[in-house]
């Protein structure tokens, strides 16, 4: 056996007796002195994960552009020094924040609030882009509108610039916060508490300010909504958002009013934090809890086109009786249609879970809505709804009920369809390993989860893919496919390969989609015929969305039906899910030809894919039924059930069946397991079978093409897929270990020859590393610090990508030992 050491690094010997004996197997399990626990819920990024840090400065509240090429953030300013003869000058810059944007292609960033020659100095914050990548609306305190924003006194407003890359000019702002009587002038007054929120194409624009209607009740917040595309001195440019009152508060209770707007991408849809009761006809304020505190704040949606008063606003935060919460809710993002909404909440009775025991300020959770669950886009009945909870783990078939983070979560965004949402939590239950630390009140882990997803993935993870950084993390913003994710951070050095400067600063994390797509074999066709439709299905392993922009073929024979595709233009591929192309090929001889099919995005860091379709003239023979199989998942070295299909000789003489091939990347793991056809005749409308088996040998997506041959050439083919998949298991060879000392762990079911981290999941900063053997099995003897705490402790075995084990063993602590000292009665 290898030498090993009491320290932290340990690499296990697969030769020796013992593994042989513990390493799990057929009959492994009786040796276990504890129940082996398998956890299927990845902890390490996947595949491809980098992350970047955006920009040189430091920095907070980033926003990014739908294609993820552009973030604007808000930084602080650079002291510039300059040359004045022989003594260099520095110019210090009062302010404390101004708006960066970076540009993630070329990495360049450029400031776009500078202080204009003339002009009072002040601060730039919370500067939002648009999906189109070509607006920026920030909050300044700056008067950049000479003509209709005065200079004078402590104030805010909102502006928008059109960027560089899409014919703008830095320091060409628009003035968008105007005056609701049409004077078109500054208001002066907006709340800098509430980021804007702008529309994918940058024309329509919402921020919050004191609603100037309500006399005497200054600290009442309203929100207008500015359409650009109405010239400025049209009233109907400036419209207060509906679901405000007309009177002020006259309940017992304390009120703000409406705030935290959110767009959806195509501006028809607008949600809204509010005390009122705003989804009324006349809206009213509304209640609280307890009579001089603050009342309720609820989630609303706007429909700014629907012109029936009783149905422009709905509650979005409501219990399943339609009641608004008891606790309130907050913190709404919209999808591109506004189709989907997610929200924070610390209400319990949302949806069925098992929620953490309290009483007062209990954790907010997220929550997903889906306001259409037919999939039709247009909502004539408001109210056909599906609420779920995100912040859970995950759900089993022995634990049915999900189960709420058991501390806060917060700050969602969602992707363009909705699919993916991102959110920050503090909740140590919703992943296998505890984030060592934490930053400031907002920070957290960043999780991500996909629409029915039956975990969470945390991307806030360190170079080495494994250890969860500090939980110093907030503000995250999600690119169209749900591709990049940037966010501002305390632990930019754990997250980069690269050195970072202490501070918070923006880093962009990149997660690309895993694509396959299968060859296809039309067989044979008659000569200047053509063929019936065939189909190859993209299928996206995740873990974001693939957005399909071009599907061309390099052979005029092949045509593609885009009438009968569903890999489309403008719709996305979530993570999990699969589009087909439809094509048809006319041969023009009776020679074999290939051709290649590409489905292809467009823009920044665009993916594609391909396949090979071919075909040949001829006489049609044979034929396939079903034309194709799908496996399903498999564990990795073990085999699938076996796929029948049944070959048919559609043609009017008897023919044969001379050879049938396996062809495809991964050809070795599928196996023709059953033949009743090869040297046997087949007369018209008569039919065999073929068994094929699958055992995959490495985890993803495998694809193979079986085809089909007879004596004369003629052919068919049908594609058959499946998963595979790595089910990890661990086995403990004792019950306990004293402190100090060390146990033996076994597992199987990862990675052959791969390098695993064994952490404690409450001490992830101790961790020993072991080396998997070419079963994929390992043993290894796990030391426990003297200090280690006591109880049972679960024991965390994590690949580099992929799903991880645990197991329990119960760990004995030390009895502390007092020393006598002279005068205490010892000596």
């Amino acid at each position: 056996m290898a030498a090993r050491s009491r320290g932290r690094t340990w690499v296990s010997a697969s030769a020796s007796a013992l593994a042989a004996g513990l390493i799990l197997s057929a009959g492994a399990a009786s040796v276990a002195a504890r129940p082996i626990v398998i956890l299927e819920q990845v902890e390490s990024a996947p595949p491809g994960t980098s992350a970047q840090p955006v920009g040189d400065q430091l920095g907070s509240h980033a926003s990014i552009s739908g294609d993820g090429k552009y973030v604007v953030y808000q930084g602080v300013p650079e002291q510039s020094v300059t040359a004045s003869g022989e003594t260099p000058e520095v110019s210090f810059d009062e302010r404390e924040s101004t708006i960066y944007l970076s540009n993630r292609e070329d990495g360049s960033t450029i400031e776009l609030t500078p202080v204009p020659v003339g002009l009072r100095s002040g601060n730039s914050i919370s500067p939002i882009i648009s999906g189109d990548g070509c607006s920026v609306v920030t909050i300044t305190e700056m008067a950049l509108d000479v003509f209709r924003d005065d200079d004078a006194g402590t104030r805010w407003d909102v502006y928008r610039s059109v960027l560089p890359h899409c014919e703008g000019v830095v320091g060409n702002w628009e003035l968008v916060s105007t005056r609701n009587d049409g004077s078109s002038l500054a208001r002066d007054d907006i709340r800098p508490d509430f980021s804007p929120t702008v529309s994918r194409s940058g024309t329509a624009i919402a921020f919050v300010h004191p609603d100037e209607r309500l006399f005497g009740a200054p600290d009442v917040n309203a929100i207008t909504l500015i359409d650009l595309t109405v010239p400025a001195s049209d009233p109907g440019r400036a419209q207060i958002v509906a679901g405000m009152p007309i009177d002020r508060p006259n309940t017992v209770f304390v009120h703000v009013g409406l705030d935290q707007p959110a767009l959806s991408g195509d501006g028809r849809y607008l949600a809204y934090r509010s005390d009122a009761s705003s989804a009324e006809a006349v809206p009213v304020w509304g209640t609280g809890l307890i009579d001089g505190a603050s009342a309720t704040q609820q989630v609303f949606v706007w429909d700014r086109l629907e012109p029936n008063p009783f149905r422009q606003v709905q509650l979005v935060s409501a219990l399943p009786t339609g009641e608004p919460t008891t606790a309130g809710a907050g913190e709404p993002v919209v999808s591109r249609t506004g189709r989907v909404i997610a929200f924070s909440s610390g209400d319990q009775g949302l949806v069925p879970s098992v929620f953490p025991t309290c009483t007062d300020d209990c954790p907010t959770q997220i929550f997903r809505l889906d306001r259409d669950i037919d999939a039709d886009s247009v909502y004539d009945e408001p109210g056909e709804t599906a609420l779920e909870i995100v912040s859970a783990e995950p759900i089993t078939a022995e634990a049915p009920t999900p189960v709420a983070g058991r501390a806060a979560s917060s700050q969602p965004t969602l992707s363009a369809d909705g699919q993916l949402i991102a959110f920050v939590s503090k909740a140590p239950n919703l992943q296998l390993i505890d984030a060592p630390g934490s930053g400031a009140a907002l920070d957290g882990d960043i999780l991500v989860a996909g629409t029915g997803d039956i975990s969470l993935r945390r991307i806030t993870v360190s170079t080495d893919g494994v250890r969860p950084t500090i939980g110093a993390h907030s503000r995250p913003d999600l690119s169209d496919s749900g591709r990049i994710t940037v966010f501002d951070t305390l632990a930019a050095a754990q997250l980069i390969d690269e050195g970072a400067a202490p501070g918070r600063q923006v880093v962009a994390l990149s997660s690309p989609s895993r694509l396959a797509l299968a060859d296809a074999d039309v067989g044979t066709t008659v000569v200047g015929l053509e063929s019936a439709g065939w189909f190859v299905s993209l299928v996206n392993e995740g873990p974001s969305a693939f957005d399909p922009a071009t599907v061309t073929v390099d052979d005029r024979r092949f045509a593609i039906n885009p009438d009968e595709s569903s890999c489309v233009i403008g719709t996305l591929v979530p993570a999990g899910a699969r589009c087909n192309v439809s094509f048809t090929f006319t041969p023009t001889s009776e020679a074999a030809v290939s051709a290649t099919i590409t489905i292809a995005e467009q823009g920044f860091e665009a993916l594609s894919v391909s396949a090979s379709v071919s075909g040949s003239g001829g006489d049609p023979t044979l034929q396939i039924y079903p034309g194709g199989g799908d496996f399903g998942e498999v564990a990795v070295g073990q085999s699938a059930i076996e796929f029948l299909f049944d070959v048919s000789n559609v043609g009017f003489v008897s023919s044969s069946v001379e050879r049938i091939e396996i062809a495809g990347a991964q050809a070795s793991e599928f196996a023709v397991t059953t033949n009743q056809c090869v040297d046997r005749p087949l007369n018209p409308r008569a039919n065999c079978a073929v068994g094929v088996t699958f055992t995959p040998s490495e985890a993803g997506r495998r694809t193979i093409l079986i085809e089909v041959f007879t004596p004369l050439g003629q052919s068919t083919s049908v594609i058959l897929a499946g998963d595979g998949v790595f089910e990890p298991q661990l086995v403990t060879l004792e019950n306990t270990v004293q402190a100090g000392e060390e146990f033996v762990l076994g597992g199987s079911g990862y990675p052959a020859n791969t390098e695993l981290v064994v952490v404690f999941n409450d001490d992830p900063g101790d961790m020993v590393h072991v080396t998997t053997n070419d079963g994929g099995g390992f043993i290894a003897f796990i030391p426990v610090q003297p200090n280690a705490s006591g109880g049972d402790r679960l024991v965390v075995v994590q690949p580099p990508h992929g799903v991880a084990a645990v197991a329990t063993i119960e760990v004995i602590q030390d009895e502390p030992m007092y020393i006598g000292m002279p005068g205490f009665g010892l000596g």
